[in-house]
């Protein structure tokens, strides 16, 4: 590493003993992800050097780049060698936050330096420009911008990863023909006046990284050396947590064992939603363990601890009464059936007898492959389901969805339906019956259990807002591959981070 790349203690001694030995000098602060340095950037270096005679480059280290999925295109230490490399920079800093603010503690600039398109500090949605201006005024500083020819690093990735003739491109640029930005980001800002009613099993996702050894000796399996135990919040957790960021509120009606509050510990997060949550008292929590590969970072076996009957009469009638008020009026209910009990007949008469906008997946796993189908349900304003999940119902391969999804629309008297597609992608299907096709927008994929459960949250919300179904289609897929590229439910996506990937990818 180049010694002109420091950390935060090293940083503030080095800019001490300059203040110190020259009295007057003047230090000018630009921070930035710089993932793709071009003339634009190099420019506003250079007429940010005019500022004073020490210029501090502070770039944003990996884990809080928010440009989209598989961002950014390079690490943090190849970024700061790089940026090293270039004369007029004095120093550089990785800075371990989301915003400027930290590196601007430490480096107390005279002038922080921000690029012509910050100059109206409305147009920032991240809000942190503000914050950043307050902070450099607080040390005496000032926020000060640059003029002249601007670019996107995030617009000239893209150019260069997207092949000329790609689907995505392609489809980017149709798209664009017809919705701007603006029109998107309308959208997005929407689902903050949503309220949303998660229904469904609570789930413990496990991971345990090991490394394999070899045959055993006495038996024909394969033996395995443990390494690591991660835990996470899966099931109606990992969606409520999804909608609770984009979302006016969001609260959760499910059950759990005895043990949940040892499994909360585990996880280790707070939650940001309202949870209505019976005991089970010979049940426990439902936990799907699953032992990862960490060579290859395969799944090579999982377990179910669960209990598969179906759940009490009466239990399902005091969750029908505990959302009574919801039942009465047009709210939103996500209803993710993982087919492990849950819902029962009782409890999904009481549902479509309502007068909620009612979203639903019925998942198809290994504990209820082939018994766990939307045809239970004889109302579905939203249906949210794989290309599987379908085949399972229909009884065939093979499927034409253009014939088939507007005849289901008609049965089950869907506004909106999504078909999830894997790497082909996802198809949105509107009141008429016609259809929109979203490309993949993931390039690498690390877990994809849990993918279904984001498109649900995320366009369960779009359709109760009665979005445009390519809208619906666009943002369901960024969701999705923001969800691909983590192991478990490990991050959430923030309405802003979401507005901030769709905008990239659009440009």
């Amino acid at each position: 590493m180049s010694s002109k790349v420091l950390s935060a203690f090293e940083l503030d001694c080095e800019l001490t003993k300059i203040r110190n030995a020259t009295p007057g000098v003047k230090i000018v602060l630009c921070h930035g992800v710089f993932d793709l340095v071009h003339p634009g950037h190099l420019e506003h270096l250079r007429q940010a050097k005019k500022w004073g005679e020490i210029l501090v480059l502070s770039i944003t280290a990996d884990k809080f780049v928010n440009k989209g999925p598989n961002r950014p295109f390079f690490s943090q230490d190849q970024r700061a060698m790089f940026l090293a490399a270039i004369e007029m920079i004095s120093f550089v800093h990785i800075s371990e936050s989301d915003s400027a603010v930290t590196a601007i503690e430490i480096v107390k600039p005279d002038f922080y330096v921000k690029g012509p398109d910050y100059r109206v500090l409305q147009d920032d949605i991240t809000g942190k420009i503000r914050v950043e201006k307050e902070t450099t005024e607080k040390f005496g500083g000032k926020l000060v911008f640059t003029d002249g020819f601007t670019s996107s690093s995030t617009n000239l990735i893209n150019e260069a990863l997207i092949p000329q003739n790609s689907e995505l491109r392609l489809w980017v640029k149709e798209f664009k023909r017809t919705f701007s930005v603006a029109k998107v980001n309308y959208w997005i800002d929407k689902l903050s006046s949503v309220d949303v009613a998660v229904l469904g099993e609570i789930i413990i996702d496990v991971y345990s990284d090991c490394t394999p050894l070899s045959k055993a000796s006495k038996d024909p399996i394969l033996a395995f050396q443990h390494s690591e135990t991660r835990t996470f919040m899966g099931g109606v957790l990992a969606i409520a947590d999804l909608c609770s960021s984009w979302s006016r509120s969001t609260v959760v009606y499910s059950t759990c064992g005895k043990d949940f509050q040892k499994h909360l510990a585990e996880i280790a997060r707070e939650f940001k939603f309202e949870q209505h949550l019976l005991e089970l008292v010979d049940s426990p929590t439902i936990v799907k363990h699953r032992f990862v590969d960490m060579n290859s970072g395969n799944k090579v076996f999982e377990y179910y601890d669960y209990n598969p009957d179906i759940l009490d009469l009466n239990l399902q009638l005091k969750i029908a009464q505990n959302l009574d008020s919801r039942l009465k009026s047009k709210s939103l209910l996500i209803l993710a059936d993982y087919g492990h009990g849950f819902f029962g007949k009782e409890l999904i008469q009481e549902l479509c007898s309502s007068k909620a906008f009612l979203s639903v997946n019925t998942q198809a796993n290994a504990g209820n492959r082939g018994f766990n189908t939307f045809s239970k349900y004889p109302r579905i304003d939203f249906l949210s389901l794989n290309g599987g999940e379908l085949e399972l119902e229909m009884r065939r391969k093979n499927l034409d969805y253009q014939a088939i999804i507007p005849d289901i629309m008609k049965i089950k008297k869907c506004k909106y339906v999504v078909v999830t597609l894997g790497a082909n992608g996802l198809l949105t299907f509107d009141a008429s019956g016609k259809s929109a096709h979203t490309p993949a927008m993931a390039s690498k994929v690390v877990d994809k259990v849990g993918a279904g459960d984001s498109v649900l949250a995320v366009a369960a919300m779009l359709a109760f807002l009665e979005a445009p179904k390519e809208i619906i289609g666009l943002v369901s897929s960024v969701v999705a591959a923001f969800k691909v590229s983590q192991l478990g439910h490990k991050e959430t996506l923030s309405l802003v981070n979401l507005k901030k990937f769709v905008n990239g990818l659009l440009g």
